[in-house]
């Protein structure tokens, strides 16, 4: 009689385990057909997103920043596992081969790519990892493997640029697929980039027309390959703040938000994409506004204060920060309380930051651009209009149109335009942008569990495709 080798033994009780996830995730999320997606999109899935699903994402995100070097698994309970992890937990890891994973280097480890990775992760069902799986030998009943070995249909999600020569190694196969989150804003993307991979999944709507554009002429799509449109999502801070304030209620307890007298926010952190100094010139020049409450850490915001300071502008309404960090449940408590979110963006690879403000039930002020506007309109926010597109010459392979100079004079007339409001007009147009938030993870959700059956139809036939 043949003994079952540890590796099949090992699958079987992976199986087993996927099974009754599987099973699980059925029962507790349903969902149904959406309407009008764009050309080639994802028919979405309506549900109703889980406050299990937003505190599993900050999870994620916690440990994606804490954890340099490690393997970042979406399911529940799973600790990262470092390099020196017990070698039989990371290879029962390794080896239940998801349909794809990410690939994120210990250089991009930081909030965007750590919001970007954890998202598909988490509604992928798969796992971040590091450079070091690929290198390393696994043993099996007294065998060597590679990981390309035990795994030879995972596809590869690769973030922007930052492949880090991981196709190139000499045991890369050269039929593993390769899958491209771009930010169609960056310079570092080149065609070879694009020429290389055989998928492209775009966040915005921007990024899809562009992508698709670029793919349909001069002959730029020689390897065929697919651009889908799945939209993105982002973690929720308040989330933490909620259940912060169940253990210390006087700590993380959020005020009532007021819609009357109105308070205003805005959080750059080291990024001078956020036109914190224009937001700044901005409230110097209106000693009127209601108070703005300012976190920044990057020079040149900070020189703007100062030089405010000096120039005899008090700013009394005015609250700046300037390197000053705060916990993820107190960020979210302050969000929570606020009124009104800046986020005047110059550009934006999907705009994070506009949607955790959109999460929080905030009123959201941000630029009239793409992909910006795609957030907010009207009806769910506040757009700060007359902005104009800066010349990027030839340096966005994408096109023109993705950096705007949003001067702070536009930023105070949507400031104005918004305390001619009325408290019930802030608050509806806060809700309708909360609401477009849990929509669009929905989207995203039902988009990710699509793609996972492309992939399993086309990377493994040999599958079930409805498993």
């Amino acid at each position: 009689m043949n003994v079952p080798g540890f590796r099949w033994i090992l699958i079987g009780c992976i199986g087993v385990l996927v099974l009754f996830q599987s099973v699980d995730v059925f029962m507790a999320y349903r969902a149904a057909l959406s309407s009008s997606p764009p050309r080639h999109a994802f028919q979405p899935l309506l549900d109703d997103v889980q406050d299990n699903d937003l505190l599993h994402m900050n999870k994620l995100m916690t440990d994606c920043l804490a954890q340099s070097e490690t393997i970042l698994s979406g399911r529940y309970m799973q600790s990262p596992l470092l390099r020196e992890s017990i070698s039989d937990d990371i290879l029962a890891e390794v080896m239940r081969c998801p349909e794809a994973e990410v690939f994120l280097p210990i250089g991009i480890r930081s909030y965007g790519y750590c919001e970007d990775a954890m998202a598909y992760v988490k509604f992928l069902e798969t796992r971040a990892m590091p450079m070091w799986v690929y290198e390393i030998d696994f043993h099996i009943d007294g065998k060597t493997y590679s990981y390309h070995d035990l795994c030879p249909h995972t596809a590869v999600i690769l973030m922007n640029h930052y492949w880090d020569g991981l196709p190139d190694r000499h045991d890369f196969p050269s039929t593993k697929k390769l899958i491209l989150m771009p930010n169609v804003e960056m310079y570092e993307l080149q065609a070879s980039h694009y020429h290389r991979v055989d998928y492209v999944l775009a966040k915005t709507k921007d990024a899809y027309q562009r992508i698709t554009q670029w793919y349909d002429r001069d002959d730029n799509n020689r390897r065929n390959t697919s651009v889908y449109y799945t939209s993105h999502t982002t973690s929720d801070p308040t989330v933490l703040a909620k259940e912060a304030a169940k253990a210390d209620p006087v700590t993380y307890s959020a005020a009532p938000r007021n819609w009357e007298n109105l308070t205003f926010f805005h959080a750059n952190g080291h990024s001078t994409l956020k036109n914190t100094i224009e937001l700044l010139d901005c409230w110097s020049s209106r000693p009127d506004f209601p108070p703005i409450s300012i976190y920044s850490s990057d020079g040149g915001s900070n020189d703007t204060y100062w030089r405010h300071l000096r120039d005899g502008r008090p700013m009394l309404n005015v609250q700046y920060h300037s390197g000053v960090f705060v916990t993820p449940p107190m960020y979210g408590k302050m969000m929570l309380e606020t009124s009104a979110i800046v986020c005047p963006s110059i550009s934006e690879g999907f705009g994070h930051y506009i949607n955790q403000a959109r999460a929080a039930g905030a009123l959201v002020l941000t630029t009239d651009g793409a992909p910006m506007n795609e957030f907010i309109d009207e009806a769910s926010g506040a757009l700060i209009t007359g902005v104009w597109a800066r010349w990027t010459g030839d340096k966005v392979l994408m096109g023109p149109g993705t950096e705007f100079n949003v001067e702070h004079e536009l930023i105070c007339d949507t400031v104005d335009r918004v305390l001619a409001l009325t408290p019930a007009e802030r608050s509806t147009r806060a809700a309708n942008g909360q609401t477009r938030y849990h929509e669009q993870q929905a989207y995203f959700k039902a988009a990710m569990a699509k793609f996972r059956r492309l992939l399993r139809r086309e990377l493994t036939p040999g599958r079930n495709a409805t498993a």
